[in-house]
């Protein structure tokens, strides 16, 4: 039976409720809720079910008939998520970013992420830039450990720390930024990382929104969302350390969808890793 049949029938039976209650009804606890926002939001827009209120919404049948597709396809663990059924709008962003902050994990490491910034705002004293890109590259399971053959941990705080007015540019959302991050040394490419560094200091430090972060999730899944932009496209965006094209190219995105929600950027990143991960 599909996520979509599990959906309908427990509606059913149920007349009303919540994306959680529907997940603890087919797995059996409430953390599974991200596992069934796309077959859910697949079903509001098929009309079959509707959507009343917010925080929480509630979900219940609409009377339309609901058929069942005869084509059976087998589970692959290795097949990216099928994304047809994401709804990109102010109210689904807001609704994972509370699912995101929710989680035993990432909400107080977050936290964590923004108390230590404030106590260390500043990036020019290369042992305390040291001690802000471990905590970083943990967090966010950048590993670059993996990378020690090429740069060391003493080079990269130096390299950051020797960033001329390396704090106003990262207050004021300056995307050369990341791209001397990222060249560091010339012997590896730091944009992944970089991009975050930048994103954590501009968005938890001083609460503005300028950055957007690139990892492997948004490199595979945005071209499945968008078909204006192939994984090439981002991976020469990456190669040429045209920071700026990537970040402008977001922008514009979260522009023509009508996203005006505060932090979006920071948002949509969690949107895209979230339903992904």
């Amino acid at each position: 039976m599909s996520q979509k049949e599990d959906i309908v029938n427990l509606l059913n039976l149920n007349n009303a409720m919540t994306q959680s209650a529907l997940a603890e009804g087919i797995y059996g606890d409430k953390q599974h809720g991200p596992n069934i926002y796309s077959a859910l939001m697949a079903l509001v827009e098929q009309g079959v079910v509707i959507r009343t209120g917010i925080n929480p919404s509630y979900y219940s049948l609409t009377g339309k008939e609901f058929k069942v597709s005869e084509k059976v396809s087998v589970a692959n663990k290795t097949a990216p998520t099928d994304v047809s059924g994401d709804v990109i709008s102010n109210e689904a962003i807001e609704e994972v970013e509370a699912l995101v902050q929710g989680t035993d994990n990432y909400g107080p490491e977050t936290d964590l992420i923004t108390r230590c910034l404030k106590k260390f705002p500043s990036n020019t004293d290369a042992d305390v830039v040291a001690m802000k890109v471990g905590l970083i590259d943990i967090t966010n399971s950048t590993h670059l450990s993996q990378h020690k053959s090429k740069i060391s941990m003493v080079e990269l705080a130096e390299i950051i720390a020797a960033i001329p007015d390396i704090d106003e540019g990262i207050k004021n959302g300056d995307p050369e930024v990341v791209n001397i991050i990222a060249r560091s040394n010339g012997k590896i490419n730091l944009f992944s990382f970089a991009s975050k560094y930048c994103c954590y200091h501009n968005s938890n430090l001083y609460g503005r929104d300028d950055f957007s972060i690139l990892d492997t999730i948004l490199k595979e899944y945005l071209p499945r969302y968008f078909d204006d932009v192939t994984r090439d496209q981002i991976q020469r965006w990456q190669d040429s350390f045209n920071y700026k094209a990537y970040n402008d190219y977001i922008t514009g995105k979260l522009d023509e969808l009508g996203i005006t929600v505060e932090n979006r950027k920071r948002k949509f990143d969690h949107y895209v890793w979230y339903l992904n991960r």
